[in-house]
Order: structure tokens, then sequence, then C-alpha cells
């Protein structure tokens, strides 16, 4: 099976599993009902952004809907789904199995940031996520401390002001920006629009359509009416 059969397929899989149709997933791609049923047939295929959204639509990983791949999440929903199907006292005996195999997991050790390995780093300025950062012409940039190392091929450095970007990028936190020839449609970027600034993800759809979206549910989605209005200053990498 190719590719593109793999992603129809799955795509016609879980929006079915959901209880959706066409019409139903595109209104909540924003997309049109035509694209959804392109992407169905195999004529074309979704870009990463409308596969990005898709995989928090469905609650599954992007790999299953390109190749099918289970993921843990995935896994989780299915045991519970079988679960409910057993008695009690097997529900119990399960529940103590899987308890009993924690002694085999090695716990994680994570390493939080101290006072002994932070930097000192100037930053270019503010960008939103959220509705926007009004840019002044007057403002100058600013110190901030980080955690170290930071990289060193960066062309911009910016403090995130919101939570549209969660849970990839916080409050406060410093993104850095990295120049490109080209951009494709599901990056991270940071772009200057209608005076703004704002980290978002680029989507283009099939009609040609740009919008810069949030991850955040909660915060609505920028389109893009007049892209001679946009600038894209590069791609977060951090």
């Amino acid at each position: 099976m190719t590719s593109a059969n793999k992603i129809s397929k799955q795509i016609k899989v879980l929006r079915s599993k959901m209880g959706w149709s066409q019409a139903q997933l595109a209104d909540k791609l924003e997309v049109s009902k035509q694209s959804v049923s392109n992407w169905e047939t195999g004529l074309k295929t979704p870009r990463m952004g409308a596969l990005q959204k898709m995989s928090d639509l469905f609650g599954v990983s992007i790999g299953r809907i390109t190749d099918g791949e289970t993921n843990s999440s995935d896994l989780v929903v299915k045991t519970s789904q079988l679960m409910r199907l057993l008695s009690i006292q097997h529900q119990q005996e399960v529940y103590e199995f899987a308890k009993s195999r924690l002694s085999y997991t090695s716990p994680s050790i994570v390493t939080f940031p101290s006072k002994h390995n932070t930097t000192t780093i100037e930053v270019d300025g503010v960008l939103s996520a959220g509705v926007g950062e009004y840019l002044d012409d007057n403002s100058e940039p600013f110190s901030v401390t980080v955690p170290a190392p930071v990289p060193d091929n960066y062309d911009y450095a910016f403090k995130i002001n919101g939570s549209s970007m969660e849970p990839y990028y916080h409050n406060g936190q410093v993104v850095f920006i990295k120049k490109v020839g080209q951009y494709r449609d599901g990056q991270t970027v940071a772009a200057i629009y209608d005076g703004c600034a704002y980290l978002k993800r680029l989507a283009v759809d099939d009609d040609g359509y740009a919008k810069l979206i949030s991850l955040n549910p909660d915060y609505p989605n920028v389109r893009i009416d007049n892209k001679e209005g946009m600038k894209l200053l590069g791609v977060a990498f951090s």
C-alpha cells in the first residue's frame, strides 16, 4: 500500500470512529468538504498543518495517520475498552498485573535548570502567543536569563507573551528563530502581520489561503487576508 493510500484509509477510519461526516470534519479543520474528499480518495495528500490538526482532533499521533502506527496513547484507549468487557474480578487481576510491571520500569531522570547552568542573553523583543503583540519601533533589546547552553546559530531571540502555543511553547519562555529561504506548511514561525508580532504555526490550505494557527484551542487562529502585509522573520527551532 502506498503512503497516499495509507493516509486516505486512516483518515476515513478515524473520521468514522468519531462519527463525523466529511463535511463535519472539514468544518473542524476549516477546509472545504472537497479537500477532505480528495484526501480520503487519495487524489491529494493533506499538508503537515492539516495532519497536525487531525492528530489533535482524533487524539492520535501523526504517525498513526500517515503509517497506521499505534502509539502508547492508542494502547491506553484500547486497554480501557477491553477492561469494560471484563468482570470486576478480572479487572482487578489485570490491574494488579499492570501494577506489578512497574517494578521493571526504570524511572525517568529529569534535570531541571538551576542558577548554576543558566546564562544571560539579549533578546530582540516580544512575540505574542496570544492575540497579537503590538510592535513599537522604539522598543529596544533587553536581557533575560535562560537555561544554558543556548544555540549558537540563531538569528533572533524573542520572549513569548501568552499561552496560545502551549503545550510546546510557554508564556515567558525564550524562543530562538532562524532565517530560512523557504517556508513550509506546518512550521512554527515568527511573523509580523497588521502591525503585530506573533509566534504561530503556519498553515496553508488547498485553496492557497494562509493562517497563523494557535496550538491551544482556547485561542483563535489568525487568518491572513493580505499576504503582502505579512512578514515572516524565521522558523522557531527551540
